[in-house]
């Protein structure tokens, strides 16, 4: 199955965070002379910032899923052409529960969130241990944004 594509990085605003807009590669980009990404970025092949990390933020929070979509940051898109690539925000309420979550609770979220009807659709043979490395690296991303006071985007476009 070809998903969209989805690199999850921080940035000290939305300005800031549009310039990963300007790189064919988005926010992985290498910056120039420094050999070293424009921004810290987690690669999560095909998860989304929408209705995926909604549910994310309703299994790691226990808040109901229309609470976590409604926060002002969820999914906001910053900037993007018509037809993408888009960056859009991930919600500060989602960025500190994995930024506070210890390593065990993010496991078993993880369990959980493999079996919802998002991820069972899309991606039927994920495994629960690919999610647990996709959702322990958001976590440290967003452990190193709130360190710096940055916030976390997603830099989403769709496959060629």
């Amino acid at each position: 199955m070809t998903g969209i594509e989805t690199n999850y990085f921080a940035a000290a605003s939305d300005d800031v965070a549009a310039l990963a807009l300007l790189q064919p590669e988005g926010p992985s980009a290498l910056a120039l002379g420094s050999g070293e990404p424009m921004f810290d970025t987690v690669t999560l092949p095909s998860i989304e910032p929408f209705v995926m990390l909604g549910t994310l933020c309703e299994l790691l929070s226990g808040r109901p899923y229309h609470e976590c979509t409604s926060e002002a940051r969820h999914g906001q898109v910053v900037d993007g052409a018509d037809e993408g690539p888009w960056v859009v925000t991930v919600s500060d309420g989602l960025v500190a529960a994995l930024a506070e979550a210890p390593r065990a609770r993010l496991a078993d979220v993880a369990v959980r969130w493999a079996h919802t009807p998002e991820l069972r659709a899309r991606a039927p043979r994920r495994q629960p241990e690919r999610l647990a490395g996709a959702v322990t690296a958001l976590a440290a991303l967003s452990r190193r944004a709130v360190e710096v006071r940055h916030s976390v985007y997603c830099w989403t476009r769709l496959p060629d």
